[in-house]
C-alpha cells in the first residue's frame, strides 16, 4: 500500500512539473511583455508600405538647435529611430544596430541619413541629443520637438506611439516613456517605404537599403 502511494506521488509531482513547464511557455509565447529582456523578432524581414506615404512637412529641432525637416535629407535614403537618451535597453540597442549597419555598408554608408528621433524633449535637449548621437557615429542626427504637437504629428506619421509614464519615486526627473521601438525606411523623395520590428537583423536592412541606392525595386 505504502508503495502504491509514493508511487501516486511521484506521478502526481511530475504532473504538476508538466502543467508548470507547459503553462510558462504559454505566458512566454501569448505575453511577451512579462519577459524584461527584449525579444528578437521571429520575422526575417520589414513590413512593406502598401501605399507610399509622404510625411507632413512638420518642423522639428535638430541637435544643434537649428530647425530641422525631414525634407533636407531629400536625395539620400533615410533610416529612423524613434526613442530618448535615458532609454535603459531598446534605443541603445537600436542605434548599435544603425552603427553596424552604417559600418556594413561600407563607403555606401556615407550615402544614407541616419535619424534619431527623441519622444522625450524635456529632458532631450539638442546638447544631450548631440553627445548622444555622436556618441554612436559622428554622422547621425538627432531631432525633437519641444511643442508636443508637432512631435506627436510626426511620431503619428508612422502609426507611432509614446506616452510618458509617472516617475517611479520622488524624483520627477526619474520617469521612462513607452514608445513605439521599430526601425524605418524612407526612399530618397522622402517616402516611407518600409518598417522593422526591433532587432531584425542588420543584414536585412542593409539589404533594403542598398536596393535603394542601386534603384532596384525593394524585396
Amino acid at each position: 500500500m505504502r508503495d502504491k502511494k509514493e508511487g501516486l506521488s511521484l506521478v502526481l509531482s511530475i504532473a504538476a512539473a508538466l502543467v508548470a513547464v507547459v503553462t510558462f511557455g504559454l505566458v512566454l509565447s501569448f505575453a511577451p511583455e512579462f519577459v524584461s529582456a527584449p525579444q528578437p523578432t521571429p520575422t526575417p524581414g520589414g513590413v512593406s508600405i502598401g501605399q507610399y506615404r509622404e510625411i507632413p512637412p512638420v518642423v522639428l529641432t535638430d541637435h544643434d538647435g537649428r530647425p530641422f525637416v525631414l525634407a533636407s535629407l531629400r536625395g539620400r535614403p533615410v533610416v529612423m529611430l524613434f526613442g530618448y537618451t535615458y532609454c535603459p535597453d531598446v534605443c541603445p540597442m537600436g542605434m548599435v544596430d544603425l552603427r553596424r549597419l552604417k559600418q556594413q555598408l561600407g563607403e555606401r554608408g556615407d550615402e544614407v541619413a541616419f535619424l534619431f528621433v527623441s519622444v522625450d524633449p524635456d529632458r532631450d535637449t539638442p546638447d544631450v541629443l548631440r553627445g548622444y548621437v555622436k556618441a554612436f557615429d559622428p554622422s547621425f542626427i538627432g531631432a525633437t520637438a519641444t511643442d508636443q504637437a508637432q512631435l506627436q504629428r510626426f511620431v503619428y506619421a508612422f502609426d507611432g506611439l509614446y506616452e510618458k509614464q509617472k516617475p517611479t519615486g520622488t524624483d520627477p526627473n526619474l520617469y521612462t516613456v513607452a514608445h513605439t521601438s521599430f526601425t524605418y525606411l524612407l526612399d530618397q523623395e522622402g517616402r516611407w517605404r518600409k518598417k522593422y520590428p526591433f532587432a531584425t537583423p542588420v543584414d536585412v536592412i542593409k539589404r533594403d537599403v542598398l536596393a535603394l541606392l542601386n534603384e532596384q525595386p525593394l524585396p
